[in-house]
Protein backbone atom coordinates (compact mmCIF):
# COMPACT_ATOMS: atom_id res chain seq x y z
CA UNK A 1 0.00 0.00 0.00
CA UNK A 2 0.77 3.67 -0.68
CA UNK A 3 1.77 3.70 3.59
CA UNK A 4 4.18 0.96 3.04
CA UNK A 5 6.08 2.86 0.19
CA UNK A 6 6.62 6.29 1.91
CA UNK A 7 7.80 4.62 5.01
CA UNK A 8 10.61 2.67 2.90
CA UNK A 9 11.23 5.83 1.18
CA UNK A 10 11.98 7.22 4.08
CA UNK A 11 14.42 4.74 5.51
CA UNK A 12 16.19 5.12 1.85
CA UNK A 13 16.57 8.59 1.84
CA UNK A 14 17.92 8.29 5.50
CA UNK A 15 20.49 5.64 4.75
CA UNK A 16 21.45 6.87 1.57
CA UNK A 17 22.15 10.68 3.24
CA UNK A 18 25.15 8.64 5.47
CA UNK A 19 28.74 8.45 5.07
CA UNK A 20 31.12 6.13 7.00
CA UNK A 21 32.39 7.64 9.95
CA UNK A 22 35.10 6.62 12.58
CA UNK A 23 35.07 7.71 16.41
CA UNK A 24 38.09 10.10 17.50
CA UNK A 25 37.18 11.52 20.49
CA UNK A 26 34.47 12.30 22.45
CA UNK A 27 33.54 15.93 24.05
CA UNK A 28 30.79 17.50 25.69
CA UNK A 29 29.27 21.31 25.08
CA UNK A 30 25.79 22.95 26.17
CA UNK A 31 24.22 24.17 23.07
CA UNK A 32 20.88 26.01 23.40
CA UNK A 33 17.85 25.48 21.90
CA UNK A 34 17.08 28.21 18.76
CA UNK A 35 14.75 27.53 15.85
CA UNK A 36 17.21 28.69 13.22
CA UNK A 37 19.06 25.23 13.78
CA UNK A 38 15.95 23.44 12.83
CA UNK A 39 16.03 22.56 9.50
CA UNK A 40 14.25 20.58 6.38
CA UNK A 41 15.29 19.56 3.27
CA UNK A 42 12.30 21.02 1.19
CA UNK A 43 13.37 18.12 -1.72
CA UNK A 44 11.85 15.23 0.62
CA UNK A 45 8.93 17.32 1.55
CA UNK A 46 7.96 17.99 -1.94
CA UNK A 47 8.47 14.50 -2.67
CA UNK A 48 6.74 12.70 0.06
CA UNK A 49 3.42 15.49 0.54
CA UNK A 50 1.37 14.25 -2.28
CA UNK A 51 1.45 10.33 -0.84
CA UNK A 52 1.19 11.80 2.90
CA UNK A 53 -1.84 13.92 1.79
CA UNK A 54 -2.90 11.24 -0.38
CA UNK A 55 -2.81 8.84 2.68
CA UNK A 56 -4.66 10.84 5.52
CA UNK A 57 -7.54 11.04 3.09
CA UNK A 58 -7.67 7.37 2.32
CA UNK A 59 -7.25 6.83 6.48
CA UNK A 60 -10.50 9.20 6.91
CA UNK A 61 -12.40 7.19 4.51
CA UNK A 62 -15.75 5.51 6.18
CA UNK A 63 -16.06 1.67 5.61
CA UNK A 64 -19.28 1.29 7.35
CA UNK A 65 -21.04 2.09 10.46
CA UNK A 66 -21.73 0.42 13.29
CA UNK A 67 -24.65 0.64 16.48
CA UNK A 68 -22.67 0.41 19.02
CA UNK A 69 -18.77 0.63 20.46
CA UNK A 70 -17.09 -2.81 19.91
CA UNK A 71 -14.26 -3.51 22.07
CA UNK A 72 -12.87 -6.95 23.46
CA UNK A 73 -13.41 -8.65 26.27
CA UNK A 74 -13.41 -12.44 27.42
CA UNK A 75 -14.62 -14.86 27.30
CA UNK A 76 -16.22 -13.45 24.78
CA UNK A 77 -16.84 -10.31 23.36
CA UNK A 78 -19.04 -8.61 20.00
CA UNK A 79 -15.40 -7.32 18.65
CA UNK A 80 -13.78 -10.58 19.07
CA UNK A 81 -16.72 -12.28 17.43
CA UNK A 82 -17.16 -10.42 14.53
CA UNK A 83 -13.40 -10.66 13.70
CA UNK A 84 -13.80 -14.15 14.11
CA UNK A 85 -16.72 -14.55 11.64
CA UNK A 86 -15.24 -12.30 9.41
CA UNK A 87 -12.10 -14.18 9.14
CA UNK A 88 -14.38 -17.45 8.63
CA UNK A 89 -16.08 -15.95 6.00
CA UNK A 90 -13.27 -14.83 4.18
CA UNK A 91 -11.21 -18.18 4.55
CA UNK A 92 -14.55 -20.51 3.48
CA UNK A 93 -14.47 -17.81 0.28
CA UNK A 94 -10.73 -18.28 -0.69
CA UNK A 95 -11.61 -21.93 0.04
CA UNK A 96 -13.98 -21.98 -3.11
CA UNK A 97 -12.39 -19.73 -5.60
CA UNK A 98 -9.07 -21.43 -4.95
CA UNK A 99 -11.10 -24.61 -5.77
CA UNK A 100 -9.81 -26.13 -2.68
CA UNK A 101 -11.26 -29.67 -1.70
CA UNK A 102 -11.30 -27.95 1.90
CA UNK A 103 -14.08 -27.91 4.66
CA UNK A 104 -12.68 -25.21 7.09
CA UNK A 105 -14.11 -25.80 10.72
CA UNK A 106 -13.04 -23.00 12.73
CA UNK A 107 -11.36 -19.53 12.51
CA UNK A 108 -9.03 -18.05 15.61
CA UNK A 109 -8.43 -14.41 15.86
CA UNK A 110 -5.81 -14.02 18.39
CA UNK A 111 -7.38 -11.65 21.62
CA UNK A 112 -3.78 -9.49 21.52
CA UNK A 113 -3.87 -9.03 18.22
CA UNK A 114 -6.84 -6.49 18.55
CA UNK A 115 -5.39 -3.53 19.62
CA UNK A 116 -8.33 -1.17 20.56
CA UNK A 117 -12.19 -0.83 20.24
CA UNK A 118 -13.85 -0.13 17.13
CA UNK A 119 -16.10 3.31 17.77
CA UNK A 120 -19.91 3.38 17.61
CA UNK A 121 -21.00 5.44 14.74
CA UNK A 122 -18.46 5.46 11.65
CA UNK A 123 -15.79 3.26 11.31
CA UNK A 124 -13.08 4.27 8.81
CA UNK A 125 -9.86 2.88 6.96
CA UNK A 126 -7.53 4.18 10.03
CA UNK A 127 -9.83 2.82 12.46
CA UNK A 128 -9.29 -0.50 11.14
CA UNK A 129 -5.23 0.19 11.25
CA UNK A 130 -5.36 1.13 14.40
CA UNK A 131 -7.63 -2.29 15.18
CA UNK A 132 -5.01 -4.50 13.36
CA UNK A 133 -1.50 -2.70 12.88
CA UNK A 134 0.55 -5.78 11.89
CA UNK A 135 1.21 -6.86 8.25
CA UNK A 136 -0.63 -10.40 9.48
CA UNK A 137 -1.66 -12.94 6.59
CA UNK A 138 -4.33 -14.80 6.37
CA UNK A 139 -3.17 -18.87 6.78
CA UNK A 140 -5.00 -22.48 6.90
CA UNK A 141 -4.04 -25.01 9.25
CA UNK A 142 -4.77 -28.82 8.97
CA UNK A 143 -4.59 -29.98 12.34
CA UNK A 144 -4.51 -33.70 13.80
CA UNK A 145 -7.78 -33.87 17.01
CA UNK A 146 -4.79 -34.31 19.56
CA UNK A 147 -3.08 -30.82 18.34
CA UNK A 148 -6.64 -29.24 17.63
CA UNK A 149 -6.92 -30.09 21.78
CA UNK A 150 -4.07 -29.01 23.16
CA UNK A 151 -4.95 -25.79 21.24
CA UNK A 152 -8.73 -25.52 22.33
CA UNK A 153 -7.08 -26.10 26.18
CA UNK A 154 -4.78 -23.09 25.76
CA UNK A 155 -7.57 -20.99 24.42
CA UNK A 156 -9.78 -22.42 27.99
CA UNK A 157 -6.57 -21.67 29.65
CA UNK A 158 -6.36 -18.12 29.31
CA UNK A 159 -10.35 -17.18 29.34
CA UNK A 160 -11.20 -17.32 25.64
CA UNK A 161 -10.04 -15.76 22.32
CA UNK A 162 -11.57 -14.46 18.65
CA UNK A 163 -13.29 -18.02 17.88
CA UNK A 164 -15.94 -18.46 15.16
CA UNK A 165 -17.41 -22.46 14.35
CA UNK A 166 -16.58 -23.41 18.01
CA UNK A 167 -18.67 -23.53 21.28
CA UNK A 168 -16.08 -24.26 24.07
CA UNK A 169 -17.56 -24.60 27.76
CA UNK A 170 -14.40 -23.52 30.16
CA UNK A 171 -14.23 -25.29 33.56
CA UNK A 172 -11.64 -24.20 35.90
CA UNK A 173 -9.26 -23.46 33.00
CA UNK A 174 -9.73 -26.59 31.42
CA UNK A 175 -11.90 -27.58 28.44
CA UNK A 176 -15.87 -28.90 29.24
CA UNK A 177 -17.50 -29.00 26.53
CA UNK A 178 -16.21 -28.40 22.99
CA UNK A 179 -18.14 -28.94 19.85
CA UNK A 180 -16.61 -27.89 16.56
CA UNK A 181 -18.91 -27.30 13.64
CA UNK A 182 -21.68 -28.28 15.38
CA UNK A 183 -20.56 -31.82 15.95
CA UNK A 184 -18.81 -32.62 19.31
CA UNK A 185 -15.29 -32.97 19.35
CA UNK A 186 -13.47 -36.22 18.08
CA UNK A 187 -9.74 -36.45 18.48
CA UNK A 188 -9.25 -39.24 15.97
CA UNK A 189 -10.67 -36.70 13.09
CA UNK A 190 -8.46 -34.01 11.68
CA UNK A 191 -10.03 -29.89 11.61
CA UNK A 192 -9.12 -27.00 8.94
CA UNK A 193 -8.43 -23.99 10.86
CA UNK A 194 -7.99 -20.36 9.44
CA UNK A 195 -5.93 -17.94 11.37
CA UNK A 196 -3.14 -15.71 10.78
CA UNK A 197 0.75 -16.36 10.15
CA UNK A 198 1.80 -14.91 13.47
CA UNK A 199 -0.54 -17.91 15.06
CA UNK A 200 0.00 -20.69 12.60
CA UNK A 201 3.96 -20.15 13.35
CA UNK A 202 3.52 -20.43 17.15
CA UNK A 203 3.58 -16.85 18.43
CA UNK A 204 1.35 -16.24 21.13
CA UNK A 205 1.92 -19.48 22.91
CA UNK A 206 0.55 -21.65 20.53
CA UNK A 207 3.65 -23.28 19.72
CA UNK A 208 1.69 -26.50 19.27
CA UNK A 209 0.42 -25.25 15.57
CA UNK A 210 3.72 -25.88 14.65
CA UNK A 211 2.83 -29.61 14.49
CA UNK A 212 0.26 -28.96 12.22
CA UNK A 213 -0.05 -31.83 9.37
CA UNK A 214 -0.29 -28.70 6.65
CA UNK A 215 -0.47 -24.85 5.64
CA UNK A 216 -1.52 -22.91 3.32
CA UNK A 217 -0.47 -19.62 3.19
CA UNK A 218 -2.91 -17.10 1.03
CA UNK A 219 -0.49 -14.27 0.81
CA UNK A 220 -3.75 -12.42 2.08
CA UNK A 221 -3.36 -9.39 4.70
CA UNK A 222 -6.33 -10.08 7.38
CA UNK A 223 -6.50 -6.40 7.80
CA UNK A 224 -7.66 -6.28 4.08
CA UNK A 225 -10.25 -8.80 4.72
CA UNK A 226 -11.83 -6.64 7.33
CA UNK A 227 -11.80 -3.70 5.08
CA UNK A 228 -13.93 -5.48 2.42
CA UNK A 229 -16.09 -7.10 4.52
CA UNK A 230 -16.87 -3.70 6.08
CA UNK A 231 -17.22 -2.35 2.60
CA UNK A 232 -19.39 -4.71 1.35
CA UNK A 233 -22.20 -4.49 4.30
CA UNK A 234 -22.19 -1.08 3.99
CA UNK A 235 -22.80 -1.10 0.28
CA UNK A 236 -25.29 -3.79 0.87
CA UNK A 237 -27.01 -0.96 3.33
CA UNK A 238 -25.86 -2.92 6.42
CA UNK A 239 -25.08 -0.74 9.89
CA UNK A 240 -22.71 -3.34 12.06
CA UNK A 241 -24.68 -5.17 14.64
CA UNK A 242 -23.25 -7.90 16.62
CA UNK A 243 -25.41 -10.32 19.26
CA UNK A 244 -23.17 -12.23 21.69
CA UNK A 245 -23.87 -15.85 21.12
CA UNK A 246 -22.21 -17.77 24.16
CA UNK A 247 -19.65 -19.50 21.32
CA UNK A 248 -17.14 -19.37 24.59
CA UNK A 249 -18.62 -19.40 27.71
CA UNK A 250 -17.85 -20.16 32.17
CA UNK A 251 -19.52 -23.70 32.99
Amino acid sequence: MRYTFILILLLIISFSCKTSLELRDISNENISNDSSLSWVDSSIVALVLPYREALEVDMKKVLVISNEELAKAKPESKLTNLMADYLLQSGVDYCRLARLNIVLDMAFMNYGGLRVALPRGEITVGNVFELMPFENEMVLLKLSGPVMQQFMQKVAARGGDGVAGIRLGIKDGHIGQLEIDGAPFDPKRDYWVVTNDYIAEGGDSMSMLLNHKESIATGIKLRDLIIERFKAEHDAGRRIKVVLDGRIYYE
